[in-house]
């Protein structure tokens, strides 16, 4: 790993979304929502497995609130304190979120955890994404953690102008099968760039 590229790179992506104004970000996030809920991997998803966006990364509360009305089981993460990992837990609105010590919204402690699913999709975050489906995320490993034992879908969203040739990725790193922006949908297949 290229430690010095990848944390410039971090520093400088943290830098541009910072940068875009509150309505292209809006649009962007309607648009990606709207794509993301007309997918095939969402539709067939009994099971979502979703950040709660912060004002830095793309918007999840419309893809959310999308899927409760769909009927779906909605999991986000919990930080597991003392450690870098994490847990999804199912909520049935955002009165089950809460903040955390961290200031992100979290799952209260009375929401159950997700135990695995064949049919379930996880939509990472990410600062930005590869052509291959890498992320270069926000460098505590806790989605690359988790997705390493994940049987169902993943897929990435991201506005279009995070998509870049290198985000320096590591041996350990867990590739999306397809990344959903404001322009286009990519499909990752199995015959990844090495």
């Amino acid at each position: 790993m290229q430690v010095t590229g990848k944390k410039s790179l971090r520093t400088e992506l943290k830098k541009r979304r910072m940068e875009m104004s509150p309505m292209e970000k809006a649009v962007a996030d309607r648009i990606i929502t709207e794509r993301v809920t007309q997918s095939a991997f969402y539709n067939d998803a009994d099971d979502l497995l979703i950040y709660v966006s912060s004002q830095i990364e793309v918007g999840t509360h419309g893809i959310i609130t999308r899927a409760f009305s769909d009927g779906k089981s909605v999991y986000t993460p919990r930080c597991i304190p003392g450690t870098n990992d994490m847990v999804f837990c199912r909520i049935g609105s955002f009165d089950d979120l809460e903040c955390s010590a961290w200031g992100i919204s979290e799952p209260k402690e009375h929401c159950k955890v997700f135990e695995g699913s064949d049919n379930a999709l996880c939509i990472t975050p990410a600062l930005a994404y590869d052509r291959n489906g890498y992320r270069l995320g926000f460098g505590k490993g806790y989605y690359d953690r988790f997705l390493s034992g994940f049987r169902g879908r993943r897929a990435g969203i991201c506005y279009d102008s995070f998509i870049t040739d290198n985000v320096f990725r590591d041996s350990f790193d867990v590739p999306v099968e397809i990344i959903i922006t404001e322009k286009r949908e990519i499909i990752i297949d199995d015959e990844r760039e090495e």
